[in-house]
C-alpha cells in the first residue's frame, strides 16, 4: 500500500505544495510583455488558492481533532 492511500491528507498537502511551488516557479520567471499573466488571472488563481488551502486546514484540523472516549477508530 502506498503512502498517499494511508495517508490521504499528507498526499494532499504535497500535491498542494507541489502546486505552490510550480505556481511560484511561473510567477517568477523572467519573460517578455506578450508572455505576461493578467493581474486577473493571477488574482483568480490566488483566491483559488486560499480556498484550497482552507479546505486543507480544515480537512487537518478534522483529521487532528481528538476522537470522543469510548468510539472506535
Amino acid at each position: 500500500m502506498s503512502d498517499s492511500a494511508r495517508d490521504p491528507v499528507g498526499a494532499a498537502a504535497a500535491r498542494l505544495e507541489a502546486a505552490v511551488e510550480r505556481l511560484a516557479g511561473i510567477l517568477t520567471r523572467p519573460r517578455g510583455d506578450a508572455d505576461m499573466v493578467p493581474r486577473a488571472e493571477v488574482a483568480a488563481m490566488a483566491e483559488r488558492l486560499d480556498a484550497t488551502i482552507a479546505r486543507l486546514r480544515g480537512a487537518l484540523a478534522e483529521e487532528l481533532r481528538p476522537e470522543p472516549p469510548g468510539e472506535p477508530n
